[in-house]
């Protein structure tokens, strides 16, 4: 027996049962509304199939991504009051996470390892960033807006609007929230903003650079 004489032989025992169990009503045709919901229901269930292949999209990879030059930023390319805007931005947004609006904890109270924490995993686009130590010398002192945190590099955009490529590795640098001066370890953000913010910092380590 065949799987098509299977579902049919099915079908008309279910038709069956109905018929013997199901009170009669005046003008209530088991065999008319079963044949109707059917066919409306393989109607449904074709046009959902192809709803859902019209829906699939295909998203760049970051391989692809790099071959089309979204990371490359030439060095006159961005000038530095436009990101002014985007540090305003960030500002509010760093504000929020760390709870500025309250007291700034301790380094020996409890809540400083929750604060550190919450600072390492934060995103620094638009934050105000100077480098205050290198192992390449070249880049000590050099200060300006984020405009690209990558996995090992912040680009960051100087008041004379040159673009500044400085490794993470190697580096400590100084980020500026308001009132405050934030010294961070450039080798404890050597993720991608989205990886980092599931990471956990080891707050005991200090390392040399």
């Amino acid at each position: 027996m065949s799987t098509l004489e299977i579902k049919d032989e099915a079908s008309q025992s279910i038709v069956n049962f109905l018929k013997t169990h199901v009170p009669k009503s005046d003008g209530y045709n088991i065999e008319t509304e079963l044949k109707q919901d059917f066919l409306l229901a393989k109607k449904k269930s074709k046009k959902q199939n192809r709803k859902q292949n019209t829906k699939k999209t295909k998203t760049l990879t970051r391989k692809e991504k790099k071959v089309l030059g979204f990371y490359s930023i030439p060095r006159n390319s961005v000038q530095y009051k436009d990101m002014l805007a985007l540090n305003g931005i960030w500002i509010e947004y760093i504000s929020e996470m760390l709870e500025l609006e309250k007291q700034v904890p301790d380094m020996l109270s409890k809540t400083w390892d929750q604060f550190t924490q919450t600072f390492y995993k934060a995103d620094f686009h638009g934050a105000l960033i100077e480098v205050v130590r290198s192992k390449c010398s070249s880049y000590v002192g050099k200060k300006g807006i984020c405009i690209l945190d990558t996995k090992n590099t912040f680009k960051i955009v100087s008041e004379d609007s040159i673009v500044t490529t400085v490794p993470k590795k190697g580096s400590v640098f100084k980020v500026f929230v308001k009132h405050l001066a934030i010294s961070v370890f450039g080798k404890h953000l050597c993720a991608r903003p989205a990886e980092r913010s599931n990471k956990k910092i080891k707050s005991y380590l200090h390392p040399d650079l």
